[in-house]
């Protein structure tokens, strides 16, 4: 039991102590702006979008161009989407780009929601592991503890987001770090219980 549960420590610190660094390290750099500077309407759009703060504004400015884009269509119902983007290259830029800012925040959004819902998750299988341990069910207490901890490395593991949402990555990886501290104390605090627990049974 010792060794497995050295061996847990030894992964589950080296794993976290990791991804803490980076988290840090991309939270420092903050957003980069690219070297190049692409011709294309649409990234010199994309880029002012990403950083404006407000999403109620982007929402509301969407829907406002959703409806010019309508009005367009109905004008003349025989004209085709190529013709009027073609027309229309601004509006239609500046709608693509906001769809796409959008459906970016609504994801990182959903993912910072997750990862306290299923950290939490995890927070309660530790607990009943610990519990169970300290009655003097060890590999029992473990089987509940090892998901708990595989949990808080997973969702404290860098993100897949990439792209818009600047403010909202931002917040992502602030609950990252947070959790990742979160993480790294319980898995310590863990190992001097079980050391406790050892000594108390010696």
């Amino acid at each position: 039991m010792r060794g497995f549960q050295t061996t847990l420590l030894i992964i589950a610190c080296g794993v976290l102590t990791t991804q803490f660094v980076r988290h840090v390290h991309v939270y420092a750099i903050g957003y980069e702006e690219s070297i190049l500077a692409p011709a294309d309407v649409y990234y010199e759009v994309q880029e002012e979008v990403r950083l404006q703060e407000s999403t109620g504004e982007l929402m509301t400015e969407y829907e406002q161009l959703e409806a010019q884009i309508e009005a367009l269509k109905r004008e003349d119902p025989s004209r085709e989407q190529f013709v009027l983007r073609q027309e229309n290259p601004e509006l239609f830029a500046r709608h693509s780009a906001l769809a796409s800012e959008l459906r970016q925040r609504e994801s990182v959004t959903r993912e910072i929601r997750d990862t306290w819902i299923f950290s939490g998750a995890g927070l309660v299988l530790i607990s009943m592991g610990a519990f169970a341990y300290a009655r003097g069910y060890g590999w029992v207490g473990m089987s509940l503890v090892v998901p708990g901890i595989l949990e808080l490395m997973w969702w404290s593991a860098p993100s897949f987001t990439l792209g818009g949402a600047v403010r909202e990555y931002d917040t992502l990886l602030m609950n990252k770090i947070i959790l990742t501290v979160l993480a790294l104390a319980l898995v310590y605090a863990l190992w001097f219980f079980a050391q406790r627990m050892r000594s108390a049974d010696a």
